[in-house]
């Protein structure tokens, strides 16, 4: 296969997309990502960036013209490139992959991509583990969690419950392992993306997905009485309740039962809303405001 140079490559990419040539798009993309991994081994982190972005531009294209090999195509490239930017220690560019495929796993589940987007969430846990929760900032963390959240949102619009699930589960995990790690933030505001989602899952009558959701919070919130996370155990109770009046309302079959299962392991003392939660809550959904704001 001829190699392209980082111009040609985005040029071609580009065109082959809108002239939906499979082939040549798939030329362009190897050439970009051999040119992004010399850039890595060269200690060019600046240089890898952009040709990332220039990867994420043409997957993004190719996602709007329904073109889902070249979108997973992508969606892998970028899990190879973080895997390279972690040895490396790249935060930077570690993160920046990290947003480019959950973009490209939001813009996959909004063009009823089912198979793009299950790979882009799948993708995300597989960058995220790359490092621990310890060395991700706060905004890093809540990023990932909304591009999750848009992801499974979107999937639900779409009507795409397995997509959803994927999500769900996904989402899931972070709220676990930002809990075990005792960050109580984080924790909140991962569990009020949980919610968000399976209001959303109620609404389209999705009870395999609502019920998936309340697990997820069920087991954050345990985590968090562990670690003694006051605040988020609160949230997840009321989350729980929350979902459980949905899902009784749209007259769902089993989501009641384990929304309800959920909410009995939470009979613990001690833990009651006060000034200080609804404040904490606030400057949660705030933050999570102004880092959408900047993805």
């Amino acid at each position: 296969m001829i190699t392209l140079n980082e111009a040609e490559a985005v040029d071609i990419g580009l065109s082959s997309v809108e002239e939906k040539n499979e082939s040549k798009v798939f030329q362009a993309l190897d050439s970009l990502t051999g040119i992004a991994e010399d850039f890595l081994s060269e200690n060019e982190e600046a240089d890898a960036g952009r040709v990332i972005l220039s990867i994420s531009d043409i997957a993004q294209a190719a996602v709007q013209e329904g073109m889902e090999l070249v979108t997973i195509n992508s969606i892998l490239a970028l899990g190879k490139l973080a895997k390279i930017a972690a040895k490396k220690g790249y935060g930077t560019v570690l993160n920046r992959t990290m947003v480019e495929t959950g973009k490209l796993g939001r813009t996959a589940a909004s063009n009823s991509l089912e198979a793009g987007s299950k790979v882009a969430a799948t993708t995300m846990m597989e960058i995220w583990n790359l490092s621990s929760p310890e060395k991700k900032d706060q905004e890093e963390i809540v990023a990932f969690s909304l591009l999750l959240r848009d992801i499974g949102s979107a999937a639900a619009v779409q009507g795409m419950e397995d997509a959803l699930l994927n999500a769900i589960t996904c989402l899931g995990e972070v709220g676990k392992k930002v809990a075990s790690e005792s960050l109580e933030d984080e924790t909140i505001s991962t569990i009020l993306l949980l919610e968000e989602i399976g209001k959303l899952a109620a609404e389209k009558y999705f009870d395999k997905a609502l019920s998936s959701v309340a697990l997820s919070i069920e087991d954050t919130g345990k985590l968090s009485l562990k670690n003694k996370l006051h605040e988020a155990a609160l949230q997840s109770q009321w989350a729980l309740e929350t979902l459980k009046v949905q899902a009784e309302e749209k007259v769902l079959t089993n989501s009641p039962i384990v929304t309800e299962m959920a909410l009995d392991s939470f009979k613990f003392p001690g833990v009651t809303e006060t000034g200080e939660n609804t404040g904490k809550l606030q400057e949660i959904k705030e933050l999570q405001k102004k880092v959408y704001s900047s993805l």
